[in-house]
């Protein structure tokens, strides 16, 4: 059991770890953040704009950090709010014509970056990890909920 946690955690950090680092080392390139390029990914293979919180969500981070990094984002002139009239919450954000440009390119390295760092594995064990670590995460998920209350 001892060895069971310490290989899992181990792997996880490393993977987590590993993730961050070529987000940040790639990404560079392209003037970008980590989070910047989740958003901007997430923003490209979503269709129709989101709102701030859907966007947090789908890129696993909190309202205050989307916020900050919308921010970034706008100030670059790569996304902008789409303004409704009548809402002042839950309005759309957008890839812009430049913004597209970028997320386009960060789509294709993430694409070249999954294959190598899947290599190895063939099409049926890579569903079946994907399909293992979902049920993990949604266990802890659950776990993590208890301590909430």
């Amino acid at each position: 059991m001892e060895e069971r946690f310490a290989t899992f955690s181990s792997l996880l950090v490393n993977i987590s770890r590993c993730v961050q680092r070529i987000k940040n080392q790639e990404m560079a390139v392209l003037g970008l953040k980590g989070r910047q390029t989740q958003c901007l990914f997430t923003l490209f293979h979503v269709m129709g704009g989101v709102s701030l919180v859907r966007l947090g969500k789908l890129c696993g981070e909190d309202k205050g950090m989307m916020s900050r990094t919308v921010k970034e984002l706008e100030a670059r002139g790569l996304v902008y709010l789409e303004r409704m009239e009548g809402r002042k919450y839950g309005n759309p954000i957008r890839l812009t014509e430049e913004g597209e440009r970028v997320a386009e390119v960060v789509s294709e390295r993430v694409a070249e970056l999954l294959e190598q760092g899947g290599s190895g594995l063939s099409d049926g064990a890579r569903q079946e990890l994907y399909r293992s670590l979902g049920i993990v995460s949604d266990n802890l998920t659950k776990i993590c909920r208890q301590y909430e209350t």
